[in-house]
């Protein structure tokens, strides 16, 4: 019985399969992550330690950004509607990218998250990047 082999590639496969926590993004082309894969109509986050990351960052944005997208509930207690997770995460995203790397030409997930790393929250541009969350516009159907 050789089941430890196919078992260990089945695990493996589960976890790279994992939902990409700022997919609403990459699907709109705000950024772009080396970690993704796009697969069928899914977008994959490939490194499940980032994706803890992706997702702690994701719950800090909700939270901080909460009056800014008019959220009057516990912003972590549902799901946003689409116009307002695009806002979020494109604003969000664009808004890390002006405070910690300003001289890169497209917001890149990974990239940030490698940043971010090495930043306390409490120190980060939490203005700018509100600003970035309020002026974004990229939920709007072009």
């Amino acid at each position: 019985m050789n089941s430890g082999p196919s078992y260990q590639r089945s695990a493996r496969g589960e976890i790279n399969r994992l939902p990409c926590v700022f997919a609403a993004a990459l699907n709109r082309r705000c950024a772009v992550c080396a970690l993704s894969r796009h697969e069928a109509e899914e977008v994959l986050c490939t490194q499940p330690l980032a994706r803890v990351a992706c997702a702690s960052l994701h719950g800090l944005l909700r939270e901080k950004a909460r009056f800014a997208l008019g959220l009057r509930r516990d912003p972590l207690s549902g799901p946003t509607n689409s116009q307002t997770e695009l806002r979020l995460q494109c604003g969000g995203l664009n808004g890390f990218r002006a405070a910690l790397d300003a001289d890169a030409i497209a917001i890149d997930v990974s990239r940030l998250l490698e940043k971010l790393a090495l930043t306390e929250t409490d120190d980060l541009p939490w203005e700018q990047i509100l600003r970035a969350i309020s002026a974004d516009t990229s939920y709007r159907q072009t």
